[in-house]
């Protein structure tokens, strides 16, 4: 058996840090490629709950997440319901109305019932759109 000696020993050590140091994709890590519904190409719905809302102005509030495959699209339509929303994993591109924005995970932003919407994964990973949503 040979001896290792000291250089040998840093470079294994720097080749298995770099092994370890590899990044994971963090593509909907969170759900199977299976989760929920799929409610038009490339986005599922996976319902989290309702209850009955404290808040007077308000019957019942739901929880849902949406998960948008890569180069997914949610076609602009208005908002049935009062709602916040953020994103949870990758990146989304918003537009309502003329106003445009991005959202990363931990972004958190409101849509009022009768606004307009339209949600685009532009990434290259999955991205998951958390909503609260007020029911009337």
């Amino acid at each position: 058996m040979d001896v290792i000696d000291r250089r040998s020993t840093l470079l294994l050590g720097a080749a298995a840090v770099g092994i370890v140091a590899i990044p994971k994709r963090a593509a909907a890590a969170m759900y199977g490629s299976d989760a929920g519904a799929e409610i038009m190409p490339g986005i599922r719905l996976v319902e989290l709950g309702k209850r009955e809302s404290m808040i007077s102005a308000y019957k019942e509030i739901a929880m849902l997440d949406l998960i948008f495959a890569p180069g997914a699209v949610y076609p602009e339509e208005a908002m049935q319901h009062d709602m916040v929303c953020q994103c949870v994993e990758g990146e989304l591109q918003i537009k309502q109305g003329a106003m445009e924005f991005s959202v990363k995970p931990g972004d958190v932003y409101s849509c009022g019932k009768g606004t307009t919407e339209q949600a685009t994964n532009a990434g290259s990973e999955a991205a998951v759109m958390r909503v609260i949503e007020m029911h009337a």
